[in-house]
């Protein structure tokens, strides 16, 4: 939480305003349970109902894939402590990632940034969503994504292709919003805060293009097929800042990538 908002919390208490209503607001702003209790303290009361509460986030930490039940064959990146980072190859067959990638070339526009009036300078892919195609395959790899997770929450946001020329790239960036943001209002007002993302990618004949986690000084190499899924926030529901990443330039070919993102709500 920004020292603007901490002192926003004190000059409301100062002013009499009730600490429950304080919460509410900052709720609606995306702060969760624990930034909340440790801003207020004492003064929230211990009948205060959080809309979404910590036990939420621990249950979404949880996703399907991880359960031994599932079978399904994953490599943890890096210390779940620090971030949940997993790798699953093969998720999609080459024939499978080879039909995507000529779905979705007719139906590109350059790529954007939420929250930015530009991409340039930060992102300068192309992107294509996948709504805009009427295929079976969308629907079938759309719902085996989901069924990865099995969260029940949050699962509406579309699946996006990305495409990168020579020279392009993403700028390390989050996928979550900060709370307490213009952001966060816009986009997380209506569908949530972004928590799991799940990339795929659909092609590795090319060079450079490499993800690299920089808090974690961790670089994953393209292989086609493969699905990287992380999750954006700690597992009390506050933003992981170690979940920064970087879409490095691409040297030689093209590269392309799906993603879907899942929020905390429904």
């Amino acid at each position: 939480m920004t020292g603007k908002w901490k002192k926003w919390v004190l000059d409301s208490l100062l002013t009499g305003q009730r600490p429950t209503q304080i919460a509410s607001t900052l709720e609606d702003n995306g702060f969760t349970q624990t930034t909340i209790e440790s801003v207020l303290g004492n003064n929230l009361p211990d009948n205060y109902r959080f809309r979404r509460p910590v036990a939420q986030y621990q249950k979404l930490a949880m996703p399907h894939f991880l359960n031994a039940k599932a079978k399904v064959t994953y490599t943890a990146l890096c210390d779940s402590e620090e971030l949940q980072l997993y790798a699953i190859d093969n998720f999609l067959s080459a024939e499978e990632c080879a039909a995507l990638v000529l779905l979705t070339t007719e139906k590109l526009k350059p790529s954007t940034v939420a929250g930015a009036p530009s991409a340039a300078g930060i992102r300068t892919s192309t992107t294509c969503e996948l709504a805009a195609i009427n295929d079976p395959l969308v629907s079938i790899v759309n719902e085996r994504i989901i069924a990865l997770l099995k969260s029940g929450v949050g699962e509406r946001e579309v699946i996006q292709a990305q495409h990168y020329a020579p020279g392009q790239y993403y700028n390390a960036h989050f996928d979550f919003f900060p709370p307490g943001t213009s952001q966060f209002i816009e986009h997380c007002a209506q569908r949530g805060q972004r928590t799991w993302t799940c990339m795929i990618y659909l092609n590795d004949a090319f060079s450079g293009g490499y993800t690299t986690f920089t808090q974690l000084d961790l670089t994953v190499k393209p292989k086609t097929g493969k699905a990287l899924l992380w999750n954006n926030l700690n597992k009390d529901g506050r933003p992981n800042a170690r979940s920064m990443h970087f879409a490095e330039p691409v040297t030689n070919g093209s590269k392309v990538v799906i993603t879907k993102w899942f929020r905390d709500r429904k």
